[in-house]
């Protein structure tokens, strides 16, 4: 491919952007009015002349100005006439939401994706048929109405619509956000690899997400992985690990699937992280777009439960996370600091007592700042769930003392992670069945005041540990 005759930018930053088979329901329609990219948007469909307030147009070919890009949602039987339509227009690539092709393992529907293949060949570039296309918050252009219009540095590869579309749905409640997003259906014509080799030379992509069900092209994918792992970040979810899974994989996409543990070998040869699921992705993510990358496995482990921290520890070395005691210069400092009753020195530290305490010293900044400055931690992870005890404790007084106590807690990780460099991991427990509303407040005030902040904030520890896991994997790779 020849990556200097503009085609990327006809792809993520078009002059001019055209719906074919635009609608009032039609999700693209829906979301593209909503950005930037209206003034440049036409919506062709024969059997309107207005949507959502814009003209709409009988046929693209009646569409005055050039168009770069088309977005096309119309039955199958339809696709050829349109594309050829696109291709008469001038138009430079056509993404088709359009489904019905190889994925259905009908040889007909299989043999009509051939087709637009053969029709398109040197004349225009297709991403799809099957997918849900590109997602660019800088020059405007969405799958879902809901995608953010704030631009980050995550760029993300899809063989799955959904996939990307969840990205997008979930963008807001993860605070994770995104360079480019693309869903690549069936790659009839652009193919994953692509999109990874366009983004490994991206300047405002730092991290890459990648799922993959499967590939026709093994040596060039191996190689677009290889090279953008070289110089920056790849998270990759391979769908399709089990017997299943792979067939549900072939009836998706259409793509060959290969077995697990030739995907696994694959994956670390060319240097990406491979991650099991959706939510150890986002969370992996969040992870690399907020944090550090630590120098080692060891953690500190701040908690405030004694007997759940056995269990934590035991999550903690199943994931490949040491947890080493304290040096005896850290016990030292932390008995000036910590009541002896009901607490232990170790690691993890249970410092419910501390909470109580929201005083200018031998307070729960000092004790963070403590930890973190032990030689032998790489990470530190700050786990609170203490807001029905205060409240019991406290009683009325408890939104002066949750206010402070929450400023203490920030600027304690804010001064352990400037100060020394080490990644720090929040969880704030944030159960969607919690009842309780006065909890449900704090327990959110306290996971978007750290998020705000710039920490990875997470619902449980066992997501903590994973993504902190991920972490150490990848600087181990970085290192060898």
């Amino acid at each position: 491919m020849n990556r200097d005759d503009g085609l990327f930018d006809c792809i993520f930053y078009p002059r001019n952007v055209a719906i074919i088979g635009a609608s009032p329901s039609d999700i693209a329609t829906r979301a593209q009015i909503k950005t930037k990219i209206r003034d440049r948007l036409y919506l062709v469909n024969p059997k309107y002349e207005e949507v959502l307030g814009k003209k709409c147009y009988p046929s693209i070919l009646d569409v005055e100005a050039d168009i770069d890009y088309v977005i096309i949602s119309v039955s199958a039987s339809r696709l050829p006439q349109v594309l050829e339509e696109c291709i008469r227009k001038g138009v430079r690539v056509a993404q088709m939401f359009t489904a019905g092709f190889s994925e259905t393992g009908i040889p007909e529907r299989a043999a009509q994706e051939e087709e637009l293949k053969r029709l398109a060949a040197g004349r225009i570039r297709l991403i799809g048929p099957n997918c849900f296309g590109v997602y660019c918050p800088e020059s405007g252009l969405a799958i879902v109405p809901e995608a953010p219009a704030e631009e980050g540095h995550i760029g993300v590869v899809a063989q799955s619509g959904s996939f990307a579309e969840s990205f997008s749905y979930f963008a807001r409640t993860k605070n994770l956000r995104f360079s480019k997003v693309i869903s690549y259906g069936n790659a009839a014509d652009m193919d994953g690899a692509d999109f990874l080799e366009y983004l490994a030379d991206d300047p405002d992509t730092q991290i890459i997400a990648f799922y993959i069900e499967g590939t026709k092209q093994g040596p060039r994918l191996r190689d677009a992985l290889a090279r953008a792992a070289a110089q920056k970040p790849v998270i990759a979810i391979k769908g399709g690990m089990t017997s299943q899974g792979m067939r549900a994989a072939a009836s998706h996409t259409a793509a060959m699937a290969g077995t697990p543990g030739v995907w696994r070998g694959f994956f670390t040869q060319c240097g990406v992280l491979q991650v099991d699921n959706f939510n150890e992705m986002t969370n992996t993510l969040i992870a690399f777009d907020t944090s550090p990358l630590p120098s080692g496995r060891a953690i500190a482990l701040i908690s405030n439960s004694g007997g759940f921290s056995v269990i934590q520890t035991d999550m903690c070395l199943k994931a490949g996370i040491e947890v080493p005691p304290f040096t005896p210069e850290t016990v030292e400092a932390l008995r000036g600091l910590v009541p002896a009753a009901g607490t232990g020195m170790g690691n993890p530290l249970d410092a419910w007592p501390i909470y109580y305490n929201v005083g200018p010293t031998h307070n729960i900044a000092d004790i963070i700042r403590t930890v973190a400055a032990d030689r032998h931690i790489h990470t530190v992870l700050f786990q609170f769930d203490q807001f029905r005890y205060l409240r019991r404790i406290l009683g009325e007084k408890i939104d002066a003392h949750m206010q402070r106590l929450l400023e203490l807690m920030v600027q304690g990780c804010l001064d352990a992670r400037r100060k020394e460099g080490k990644p720090v991991m929040i969880t704030v427990s944030l159960d969607p069945y919690l009842e309780d509303e006065e909890d449900r407040h704090y327990n959110l005030l306290l996971k978007n005041t750290f998020t705000a902040a710039g920490f990875p904030v997470y619902s449980t520890l066992d997501e903590t540990v994973k993504a902190t896991a991920n972490l150490c994997r990848y600087h181990e790779y970085r290192n060898k």
